[in-house]
């Protein structure tokens, strides 16, 4: 029995090196293409921030105008800070600033990607998007994997407000069982949740196949029971990435609640729901 346990072990730690490799694809899907402006809304530029570690990132933005709200977006693990600001364009055209992070190890950035480097990441970008914002309110987003980014973040630093599209509860979770074992990446998104200190919005689809829309509910769950402020949009129909338009909508939404309004005064799409926490 020992020598198989033993055989078992070695076993596992010869398949661990591969085995590891491929975890780190399927989690960290990187576009190697460098960011450029094509297609791009009018007036975005290739910013550049330098991290605690030592690494110099390209990202992109825009400077916020009239007064409006500046957005800092993660994006999720198989896109690119170009598409997070195509998707926001919406916004962009009536003023709204913002800043799409781009991560080590993606669009030609150095460094590879980590939970702990995309967190040292996300700091450089808060800092750049503080500025951008010149003292206005800062919306942070995050799509899918770039939501547990967004939660580590608003564990570290004081928020205007967080939303979280698609996001799960914690990426262990999006894994068989057999293979929980090898990810060294969590993003406790629900044991962030309570920690939280600013509102919070969760942004779910009920037809997400990606991010099953039981976790937006889990995680509304977790945020009613520790009485946090917040609510869950659920997004009738829609599935892992909702219609910018709409996005546009609950985003405005959030803006009008940081800015001192209420967020259930502003019309919401046709198919979205609104239910704050703790109701």
């Amino acid at each position: 029995m020992k020598a198989l346990a033993c055989l078992t072990v070695i076993g596992a730690l010869l398949l661990a090196a591969p085995a590891s490799a491929q975890i780190h694809e399927r989690i960290y899907p990187a576009p190697t293409a460098p960011l450029d402006l094509a297609g791009l809304p009018t007036g975005a530029v290739i910013d550049t921030v330098r991290t605690a570690d030592g690494l110099t990132l390209k990202g992109l933005e825009i400077a916020p105008r009239d007064g409006k709200p500046t957005l800092l977006m993660f994006h999720g693990n198989g896109s690119s800070a170009a598409t997070s600001m195509r998707w926001l364009a919406p916004l962009l055209t009536e003023g709204y600033g913002l800043v799409a992070a781009e991560y080590r190890e993606y669009s030609g950035n150095p460094g590879r990607a980590s939970e702990a480097g995309l967190a040292a990441d996300a700091d450089a970008f808060f800092a750049r998007a503080r500025a951008v914002s010149g003292g206005g309110k800062l919306i942070v987003v995050g799509h899918s994997l770039g939501g547990g980014v967004a939660f580590g973040l608003a564990r570290r630093q004081k928020l205007d407000a967080l939303v979280t599209i698609g996001t799960f509860t914690d990426l262990r979770t999006m894994a068989p069982a057999a293979a929980r074992w090898m990810i060294s990446d969590r993003y406790d998104n629900a044991g962030a949740i309570v920690t939280l200190d600013e509102p919070c919005y969760l942004v779910h689809g009920t037809a997400d196949q990606v991010v099953p829309y039981a976790h937006g509910q889990a995680l509304r769950a977790a945020g009613s029971k520790a009485r946090k402020d917040g609510a869950l949009f659920t997004v009738g129909g829609a599935g892992h990435g909702p219609d910018g338009a709409v996005l546009a909508m609950i985003l405005r939404a959030v803006a009008a609640k940081t800015q001192g309004g209420g967020v259930m005064k502003v019309q919401l799409p046709p198919g979205v729901q609104l239910t704050p926490f703790g109701s």
